[in-house]
């Protein structure tokens, strides 16, 4: 279930606040679908972005349209549109549609549009539910200890192993050489 306020995002949407307060952050649940909204005002042909950025990477291009003012719009020649993130125009507005959301799809999401990439407020989208991945991440995590643990006291082994019989080798020529 998608939740957020929507008195912030009517008085943003009527310009009645300002932009640096009109930045949203929508919760979900994993399985949900998720429409995120922005608003462009282009009056000439131009592109819309839209972008997803994380903490541990860059900003991710995820949709492209071509506006026109005289025609509906087109996707961009140099973008596949993936089928589970879908970009929509309408109007003065773009919308950003995300099917079945996953933990991992948690982020910052914004557009951007003109030639000269003028980014809009942002939209910080929280995915909530079971984080399947984490437990198996804690469960590899141990398995990985456990060989790392193993390997080291295998090539441990195979060290002292190595050096007495160096040792030996040694001391046997050295018992040789005292001979002659």
């Amino acid at each position: 279930m998608v939740q957020f306020k929507t008195l912030p995002v009517f008085l943003c949407a009527m310009g009645f606040i300002s932009e640096t307060l009109c930045s949203l952050t929508l919760e979900a649940e994993a399985g949900d679908n998720v429409t995120i909204w922005c608003q462009h005002g282009l009056t000439k042909t131009g592109f819309i972005f839209w972008f997803k950025h994380t903490s541990d990477s860059v900003p991710l291009r995820l949709g492209c349209k071509k506006f026109r003012t005289s025609a509906p719009s087109e996707n961009c020649y140099f973008f596949t549109e993936s089928e589970r993130i879908v970009m929509s125009d309408h109007g003065k507005n773009t919308s950003l549609t995300i099917t079945a959301v996953t933990v991992s799809d948690t982020g910052l999401y914004y557009c951007s549009f003109s030639d000269k990439m003028i980014f809009s407020n942002s939209t910080s989208l929280q995915v909530k539910g079971v984080n399947k991945t984490f437990s198996e991440d804690k469960a590899t995590d141990s398995d990985s200890s456990a060989v790392f643990f193993m390997l080291n006291a295998v090539f441990s082994a195979v060290i002292v192993i190595l050096l007495c019989v160096l040792i030996f080798i040694i001391l046997k020529n050295r018992k040789t050489l005292r001979g002659c």
